[in-house]
């Protein structure tokens, strides 16, 4: 006989529900926030102006320039394409204040020694954006080494 025919499924999304309360994951204090190594600058620190400065040249507010420090050379092109396809060759010195990209949640993961990764949920207007980004020390600062805009 099959073991798989003997697992029982839920029959409403009231008994799924009651099944995913009981799997209650307890976080562990220690992921709540990244540890910084000696000489290593901060994560969620660099994390945190890093989105805000990718969501204001996405949106046109700042020039792409200003990121040629903070991104490896493939992540600068994707950004400079990006930026290109939507036209966004200047700042816009114009927009009023309040169409500024405002960052409503960050999260940051430090898988490993030297490398963090971070989600953010960026507001701009009425928009919502999702940006994942790896960073890796380099030079002892981080630099952007991977990037996926939603």
């Amino acid at each position: 006989m099959n073991n798989l025919s003997t697992v029982s499924r839920p029959d409403s999304i009231a008994e799924t529900h009651s099944n995913v309360r009981r799997l209650r994951a307890v976080p562990n204090p220690e992921h709540q926030r990244p540890t910084v190594r000696p000489g290593m600058p901060d994560a969620v620190a660099w994390a945190s102006r890093l989105v805000q400065a990718m969501s204001e040249v996405i949106a046109g507010d700042r020039p792409i320039s200003q990121l040629v420090r903070f991104a490896d050379e493939e992540v600068f092109a994707e950004l400079n394409r990006r930026v290109r396809l939507l036209g966004l060759t200047t700042t816009a010195t114009g927009r009023g204040a309040h169409e500024r990209s405002v960052i409503r949640s960050i999260r940051v993961c430090t898988p490993a020694h030297r490398v963090a990764e971070v989600a953010a949920h960026v507001r701009h207007g009425d928009r919502s954006r999702a940006i994942a980004l790896r960073m890796e020390v380099r030079r002892n600062r981080w630099v952007c080494t991977a990037l996926e805009l939603g």
